[in-house]
């Protein structure tokens, strides 16, 4: 990291993509079944303006310096201090940030990301993003009719709502609209979970969360983990602790 602070704790593995497991991604426009994603010597610099509006200095920052890592099916989490590289390295691995200033390889099995990457990957913010006055089912449909295929019935897209609901142990609130804040973060990630895609990035699914609503969001990701898809998080140290 260029910054004095500690670093970004990541798994570490030397840069050679063949070794890594693959599947046919020769259509890049898909992204299905497993996936292991990779980065290699991951740099990222920005450009800041200081000073009054006549004189001012242009420098470039370096928040991210030579970065490796990997990524594979199961619960990954990306722990540092909150000086706000965890959040900046997730919002790169999850194409989220402007490709100006970075620099490196961003792989899915061995292969670069596809062009729709963040259109078939699930990304859940930090401030989670639901609807208050409609309730817990209302959001997870609106999401499942914008994100799931036009050739899905709506039987088959109400089985799924109703599976995430269960795998949430969101049924008996499912019809309570969503305005405490472990039901805002379970809607927000019902929203994602219901498009089924092969990768999930949460921005710190604990923040504002008392250690009981923490222990319980933690448990539900750990569910998923039999679901064979890829979950990558970014938590302080202290909620690691609790964990």
């Amino acid at each position: 990291m260029a910054s004095n602070s500690d670093p970004v704790t990541v798994p570490m593995i030397e840069s050679n993509p063949s070794d890594l497991p693959g599947m046919d991604t020769s259509d890049q426009n898909t992204l299905t079944g497993e996936a292991v994603l990779s980065f290699h010597n991951i740099s990222y610099r920005e450009t800041v303006q200081s000073g009054f509006a006549f004189c001012k200095k242009t420098c470039v920052i370096e928040r991210l310096s030579n970065m490796n890592g990997i990524m594979k099916p199961g619960l990954n989490a990306i722990m540092g201090p909150q000086d706000g590289s965890r959040s900046l390295l997730l919002d790169v691995l999850a194409a989220r940030k402007s490709p100006r200033g970075l620099s490196g390889d961003i792989l899915i099995n061995g292969k670069p990301r596809p062009a729709n990457f963040t259109c078939t990957s699930g990304y859940v913010p930090q401030n989670d993003v639901v609807m208050r006055m409609v309730t817990v089912r209302d959001n997870i449909e609106f999401s499942a009719a914008l994100r799931l295929p036009m050739t899905m019935t709506r039987d088959e897209k109400r089985r799924r709502i109703n599976e995430v609901l269960e795998l949430l142990c969101l049924n008996k609130v499912a019809n309570v609209k969503p305005r405490s804040k472990e039901l805002e973060k379970k809607t927000s990630l019902a929203m994602e979970l219901v498009a089924e895609h092969p990768i999930l990035f949460l921005d710190d699914p604990t923040t504002d969360l008392d250690l009981s609503t923490i222990t319980d969001v933690i448990s539900v990701l750990r569910s998923l983990i039999s679901r064979k898809g890829e979950i990558i998080l970014e938590l302080p140290y202290a909620d690691i602790v609790k964990i």
